[in-house]
């Protein structure tokens, strides 16, 4: 697949705003004298490819806290069509996986398997964002990915990492003395 820094670039930093809106949730602050905590589960899956000679982005997130994101961009600077879409939907159900979306007039499907390989890794990580201390702790677990993206009479395998299983605890606290 030829290099695309400015689809890279913009992909990166599209996905940084999904994954953080969805670890941090859509509740308001917590008070001072009240963290609260939750458990939140899901999925990443990034993938790339190239179909009609176009580079692929495409990242299926979900998160049992909020609704779940598909995205998907066909093309470069040059010519670039995509989308996104929330929804209530699972994308993975056992192993199997599948997500739709329309992209450029035209229904885009990534469609295939993925299943949990290797160690469950423990993460943690410490932030604060709109006021408040963000601590998260839990784990990830690789996803192997047989994926598919089927877009205009075409289809391309895809390349997926990253791609994991997460279960978290998140909890929040005011930030603000």
């Amino acid at each position: 697949m030829r290099s695309t820094p400015a689809l890279t670039g913009a992909v990166t930093g599209a996905l940084a705003v999904v994954a953080t809106s969805g670890l941090i949730g859509l509740s308001t602050p917590a008070s001072a004298a009240e963290p609260t905590t939750t458990r939140e589960r899901g999925i990443v899956i990034e993938c790339t490819g190239t179909i009609k000679d176009r580079p692929v982005y495409a990242s299926l997130y979900e998160n049992d806290t909020v609704r779940n994101t598909i995205q998907i961009l066909v093309g470069d600077d040059g010519h670039q069509v995509g989308g996104s879409r929330d929804t209530d939907q699972d994308f993975r159900t056992g192993r199997k996986v599948r997500g739709t979306l329309a992209v450029g007039g035209s229904r885009a499907v990534i469609a295939g398997t993925a299943r949990k390989v290797g160690d469950r890794i423990a993460v943690h990580e410490e932030h604060d964002d709109a006021g408040q201390h963000i601590t998260i702790d839990g784990f990830h677990r690789r996803l192997k990915t047989d994926l598919t993206l089927t877009w205009k009479g075409a289809s391309a395998g895809l390349t997926c990492a990253p791609a994991f299983r997460y279960d978290l605890r998140v909890t929040k606290e005011s930030a603000v003395d």
